[in-house]
């Protein structure tokens, strides 16, 4: 038989996919960071680790208030650009352009 596949669960849908992304966002930044040549790139680094910080925080609340376990979803997308992030870091490391291609990626 069929699920009913209502709003409640595509919004839960949806928020383990943002967990998931943040959550890996989370694990990058401080590679992000200590790869960046300039300090103001890596301190912007480090600010958005913050904030994602409590992004995940807010969706753990989320899920908790709902009643489900804060668990994440395979997000395809999430990974592609962190993917590219890598990329950027591998092919510019110690180049001029490296702390422009990691923020634009």
């Amino acid at each position: 038989m069929k699920s009913e596949k209502g709003l409640e669960t595509l919004f839960v849908e949806g928020l383990k996919d943002l967990y998931y992304a943040e959550k890996k966002i989370l694990k990058t930044l401080p590679k992000l960071a200590k790869a960046a040549q300039s300090e103001q790139v890596g301190a912007a680094f480090e600010k958005h680790r913050m904030e994602t910080e409590r992004q995940v925080e807010r969706l753990e609340q989320v899920f908790e208030q709902l009643g489900k376990p804060a668990r994440g979803k395979t997000c395809p997308a999430i990974d592609g650009i962190l993917e590219e992030g890598s990329e950027v870091l591998e092919e510019y490391k110690g180049a001029p352009a490296l702390d422009a291609g990691l923020v634009g990626a």
